[in-house]
C-alpha cells in the first residue's frame, strides 16, 4: 500500500472517529438533559395531581379521584398510568383499563421517603415511575408512570442528523486527507526519485522542494549532499587521471634514467675493459692500475646506488621528526667536507621549528644533498646559512650559499634526472630530493643570482603525511 493511500485512510479514520465520538457525546448530553427534564415534568404533574386527590382520599371519594386521574391521563400523552393508595396502602383509584398488574405496589415503594423515581423495564419499554406521598407518615401515595416517547422521537431525529453528518465528514475527510497526503507525499516522492538519481551516480542534481519547514531543511541538506558527492566524484576522477599521468611520467622518467644510466656507466666500464684487455697482454698489475680499478668500481657502485634510490619507492616510516636535531646530524655527516672547504655554517631559528611527521632517513638525505651542493658551490670557502620559519600549516627550511649561482639557461633543468654540471656528477641528487619532498606533500624551490649565490627552500607540512 502506497504511503499516500495510508495517509488518506489514516486521516479519514481519524476525522470520522473524532466526529463520531463528538456526536456520541452530544447525543449523551441531549438524552441526559431530556430525561432530566422529563423527570422534572413528571414530578410536577404528580405533585399537582396529588394535591387535587388529597381531599378525595380523605373523604374516600374514590370515584372522583378516578375521574381526576383519567382527566390527567387524557391530557398527557406520554403518561402510561396513574394510581392512588389510601392511608392503609390499599389501591383505591387507577387508570388501568384492563386488569391491574400484579405486585404493582412493589414497583416503587416509598417507605419513609416522600418522593422517589424508579426506572422500570416493561413490555412497552422504559417507564419512569414517580411516587409521591400524599400524606406524610401514612401509606397514601400517588404513582405516575411516564413513557420516553418524546425521548425516542428526539433520539430518532438526532440519528437522522448524525448519519448525514458522519457521511459528509467522511467525504470531506477523504477529500482533505487526499489533498493533505498529496502535499506531504509529493515532496517525499521527489526525495525518493532523487535518491534513485544519486544511486545512479548522477551527482550535482538538485531536488526542488520550496518549503520553509522540515521538508525544506531536508531538501537543502539533500542538495548539499549531492554537491558534496559531485565534488568528491570530481576529485576522485582527477586523482584517477593524475595517477595515470604519474604512471606515464614515471615510465618516461625511467626511460630517461635508463638512457642516462647507460651513458654514465659507459665511461667507467670502458676504462675497466681497457685495463682488463691490457692485463691479457701484461698480467702484472701496478698500484696505479689497482687504484684506477677501485675508483671506477666505486663510481659504478655510487651510480647504481643512487639509481636504485631514485627508482625504488621506499615505503614511508613516518615518525615525529625534529628539524633542528636532523640538521645537526646532517652537519655532522658533512663536517669533513665543510672543514676541508674552509666554510662556516650559520643557523637562524632552526631550533624554533615544530616537530613534524616525516621519514627522518629520507629527509636526512634531502638536507645532506642540499648542504653538499652548497659546499661544492663554494670551492674557495665561504658561508652557508641555514634558516627556518613556520606557520600553522608548514615549516620552511632555507639553505643559502654564496657561490657563483645557477645560470638562467639551466635553471629549468635543475630537478631533471641525470642533468648535472659537475664533472663526476650523476645528475640524480636533486631529482631524488625533489621526489622525496613531493612524496611528503611538500615543495622545493630555489632562487639564484648568478655570481651572488643560491638559496634552496624546502617547504614541508606540519601535519601527518
Amino acid at each position: 500500500m502506497k504511503l499516500r493511500t495510508r495517509i488518506t485512510l489514516l486521516t479519514t479514520v481519524m476525522a470520522v472517529s473524532v466526529v463520531f465520538f463528538t456526536l456520541l457525546a452530544i447525543r449523551g448530553v441531549i438524552i441526559s438533559a431530556f430525561r432530566e427534564e422529563l423527570e422534572k415534568r413528571a414530578v410536577s404533574i404528580a405533585g399537582n395531581l396529588s394535591d387535587r386527590v388529597a381531599d378525595h382520599v380523605i373523604r374516600k371519594d374514590y370515584f372522583q379521584a378516578t375521574n381526576d386521574l383519567t382527566e390527567v391521563l387524557g391530557k398527557e400523552n406520554d403518561v402510561e398510568y396513574i394510581f392512588v393508595t389510601d392511608e392503609e396502602g390499599n389501591l383505591i383509584a387507577h387508570t388501568f383499563k384492563n386488569e391491574i398488574p400484579p405486585d404493582i405496589l412493589t414497583w416503587n415503594p416509598l417507605h419513609d421517603i416522600t418522593k422517589n423515581i424508579q426506572l422500570l423495564d416493561t413490555e412497552k419499554g422504559y417507564i419512569r415511575d414517580v411516587g409521591i406521598k400524599i400524606f406524610a407518615g401514612t401509606h397514601a401515595e400517588l404513582h405516575l408512570g411516564i413513557r420516553e416517547d418524546d425521548l425516542k422521537q428526539t433520539i430518532a431525529e438526532v440519528r437522522k442528523i448524525t448519519v448525514p453528518i458522519i457521511l459528509l465528514v467522511t467525504l470531506l475527510g477523504v477529500i482533505v486527507s487526499f489533498i493533505f497526503s498529496r502535499l506531504l507525499t509529493e515532496p517525499l516522492n521527489k526525495f525518493v526519485e532523487f535518491t534513485k538519481v544519486l544511486g545512479r551516480g548522477e551527482f550535482g542534481k538538485r531536488v526542488d522542494v520550496p518549503y520553509g519547514d522540515e521538508l525544506g531543511y531536508l531538501a537543502r541538506n539533500f542538495n548539499r549532499l549531492s554537491m558534496e558527492l559531485k565534488r568528491v566524484s570530481e576529485k576522485m576522477e582527477e586523482a584517477y587521471t593524475y595517477t595515470h599521468l604519474l604512471e606515464a611520467e614515471k615510465l618516461s622518467t625511467i626511460g630517461q634514467i635508463s638512457s642516462g644510466l647507460a651513458h654514465e656507466l659507459k665511461n667507467p666500464m670502458t676504462t675497466l675493459k681497457m685495463l682488463f684487455q691490457a692485463f691479457k697482454d701484461q698480467p702484472d698489475m701496478t698500484k696505479e692500475d689497482a687504484e684506477i680499478i677501485s675508483r671506477e668500481i666505486e663510481k659504478i657502485d655510487t651510480i647504481i646506488t643512487r639509481f636504485t634510490g631514485f627508482i625504488k619507492q621506499k615505503s614511508f616510516q613516518a615518525s615525529d621528526t625534529n628539524i633542528h636535531s636532523l640538521i645537526e646530524r646532517v652537519l655532522t655527516l658533512a663536517s669533513f667536507d665543510i672543514r676541508n672547504s674552509g666554510i662556516t655554517v650559520q643557523q637562524d631559528m632552526i631550533d624554533t621549528l615544530p616537530t613534524i611527521k616525516a621519514d627522518r632517513a629520507l629527509l636526512e638525505h634531502v638536507f645532506l644533498n642540499l648542504i653538499l651542493n652548497a659546499v661544492q658551490a663554494m670551492p674557495d670557502g665561504g658561508e652557508i646559512r641555514i634558516s627556518g620559519k613556520t606557520d600553522d600549516r608548514f615549516v620552511e627550511v632555507m639553505i643559502w650559499d654564496k657561490g657563483s649561482g645557477i645560470s638562467p639557461d639551466i635553471r629549468s633543468k635543475v630537478f631533471e634526472p641525470f642533468f648535472t654540471t659537475k664533472e663526476n656528477g650523476t645528475g640524480l641528487g636533486l631529482s631524488i630530493v625533489y621526489n622525496i619532498v613531493k612524496s611528503h606533500g611538500g615543495k622545493i624551490f630555489f632562487h639564484s643570482n648568478e655570481g651572488a649565490g643560491t638559496v634552496f627552500t624546502v617547504k614541508l607540512p606540519v601535519g601527518e603525511t
